[in-house]
């Protein structure tokens, strides 16, 4: 078997039962920290003697999270390292408790057979006793009532995401809908300023949504069905005409390649074409070259006189699209193996037309250098350096903002862009770009210690009346089936490109109110929420920052319809 092919081994078992053990590790150490750190007990007031009662729910609380999110087989191997604590006792009961009834009473028992004085959690049991009479049999009930109370894994993360993805299916089921068609009415009578041939930035389409993984922090579940459309140039002219940059998206665009090898023929004036891929074609270095071979002959095939064009492949690289999973046969796998994305890696800085770039999601490892030693980059390192390539780290550029980093109080800026270089082609960089996740679709169940938030934008938005420019980006995304959508506010539709005409959607992206609010982060838009809806503070205090807020605040197309009414008024 040739290094670069995707197989696994028995060897590969133990390399990736350890990034298994790793990760789920820490992911429990940030969720105990955080949780004895003060959530639980915030989680518990105005409950009494809530100080007093957090450590112990704490771990009632890992006793349901090991179960959720680890297999039983590697229970004891995860716990190992916290064997030789003053907690061991703990670990031990979260590993041969049957019940989370069966760890209450291991840890009542536990303290009562303890001579005292201290620890600070037998005093804490103590006193929970001699407020139920001493009694270990009521202390235990009340415990398990006040757990089922806080209505934590109660059901599968499955379960929650089915749910998630109905309330998905019947947004999108709104879209263009009466409530929708009223607010571009509104829209479309309002004056318009004449204009020059209208530029944008960039412009995106959308042949297809839809993508076989399943990351956990994916912003779509259910996605929108889009008709296939075999020769969808009516777009491709719209396009052309107004930019000179395109990104062609949809989840993985892999089984739909076709629609940007036409595009790179039909579309004169654009000199950037830009695909957002998984990097799950990548199988071996022959399946890698063929794709790359054809994006550089679609270039090639633009007719003589055009302006010289490129490329730019983003391709989807973070923990969770390089998770380890557990399969049906009980198998560890990455779920896109890190081998996949070498051999991209490996091949692209072959092809000067074609700029690599990797997308990153930010987490506890971009504020420092071990952004580029451990993780998912380092398991890139090491897979290349197996094959005789080094990696040399060209430049890195900071956040302009300060954030905080998860799972700590330490706040600082962080890596958020990098280039770097295979010693072997100096010449050819390639671009690592990181952004954080907000709580949209499956990454609604993350846990705060697996991604950068930022909730410090966030206060800073909410201070002030508009923040310009730091909003939503809103040059348009044309879907296949004729949407026009605002790029990053895809739930903000502007009409039918191949219904209503593309002069009537261009005149509403430069009318629309909403979308000049959203792209301002207008605080109005929290004011004439709470006009019609009475959960602005819950939405204000999930949000893990200003888009999250901002898009949760507009997902409701009548909301929408009464937040444009309120903007024109």
């Amino acid at each position: 078997m040739s290094s670069n092919q995707v197989s696994v081994t028995d060897t590969q078992q133990q390399q990736l039962q350890a990034l298994y053990l790793e990760n789920r590790r820490q992911r429990f150490k940030s969720e105990i920290n955080r949780l004895t750190g003060g959530d639980m007990q915030a989680l518990l007031e105005p409950q009494p003697q809530a100080e007093d009662l957090s450590f112990l729910l704490t771990y009632v609380y890992a006793w349901h999270w090991l179960r959720q999110h680890v297999a039983v087989e590697y229970h004891r191997a995860l716990l190992a390292p916290f064997r030789g604590s003053a907690r061991a006792f703990l670990m031990e009961m979260l590993e041969e408790s049957e019940s989370a009834d069966d760890f209450v009473r291991a840890y009542i028992d536990h303290w009562l057979a303890s001579p005292g004085p201290g620890p600070a959690q037998r005093e804490q049991l103590f006193r929970l006793l001699r407020r139920r009479d001493n009694d270990p049999n009521r202390l235990r009930q009340d415990i398990l009532a006040i757990w089922r109370n806080l209505q934590l894994f109660t059901q599968p993360d499955k379960q929650h995401y089915a749910r998630i993805a109905r309330i998905e299916r019947n947004r999108y089921g709104d879209t263009l809908g009466e409530a929708d068609r009223e607010r571009l009415a509104l829209v479309d009578s309002l004056p318009d300023m004449p204009k020059k041939q209208q530029q944008f930035d960039k412009l995106g389409l959308i042949p297809h949504m839809g993508c076989p993984q399943t990351c956990r922090h994916c912003m779509f579940i259910w996605r929108p069905f889009v008709r296939s459309e075999e020769n969808p140039d009516q777009l491709y002219e719209l396009v052309d005409a107004h930019t000179q940059s395109v990104l062609f998206t949809g989840g993985d665009l892999t089984r739909h390649m076709a629609h940007f090898y036409r595009a790179m023929r039909k579309m004169r004036h654009v000199r950037t074409f830009a695909i957002l891929l998984n990097g799950d074609f990548a199988k071996d270095i022959v399946q890698t070259k063929a794709l790359l071979d054809a994006m550089a002959q679609a270039l090639k095939a633009r007719p003589a006189g055009w302006p010289q064009a490129h490329i730019l492949l983003q391709i989807s690289f973070d923990e969770f699209h390089q998770e380890v999973l557990i399969d049906k046969h009980g198998q560890l796998r990455e779920r896109i193996p890190v081998a996949k994305i070498a051999n991209i890696v490996e091949l692209a800085p072959r092809y000067q037309d074609i700029q690599l770039a990797l997308l990153h999601k930010q987490n506890r490892l971009n504020f420092s250098m071990d952004l580029f030693h451990k993780g998912v980059f380092g398991r890139l390192a090491q897979e290349l350096g197996q094959r005789g390539h080094q990696l040399q780290i060209l430049s890195t550029a900071a956040s302009e903002r300060i954030k905080t980093q998860p799972g700590s109080s330490q706040r600082g800026k962080l890596i958020k862009d990098a280039s770097f270089v295979l010693q072997q082609y100096p010449d050819a960089p390639i671009l690592l770009t990181s952004s954080t996740i907000d709580a949209y679709g499956r990454a609604e169940l993350l846990e705060e210690g697996e991604s950068v938030r930022e909730k410090e934008f966030l206060a800073e938005v909410l201070g002030r009346m508009r923040s310009p420019g730091q909003g939503f980006d809103t040059d348009l995304m044309f879907w296949f089936n004729g949407w026009a959508t605002l790029f990053s506010a895809v739930h903000v539709c502007l009409g039918n490109v191949y219904e209503e005409g593309a002069e009537t959607v261009l005149a509403r992206q430069r009318k629309d109110p909403l979308s000049r609010a959203l792209a301002d982060f207008d605080c109005r838009l929290l004011d004439f929420y709470a006009e019609k809806k009475d959960d602005l503070d819950a939405l204000v205090a999930s949000a893990t920052g200003p888009h999250h807020l901002f898009h949760r605040l507009t997902e409701d197309a009548d909301m929408r319809l009464h937040m444009t009414r309120r903007l024109i008024a």
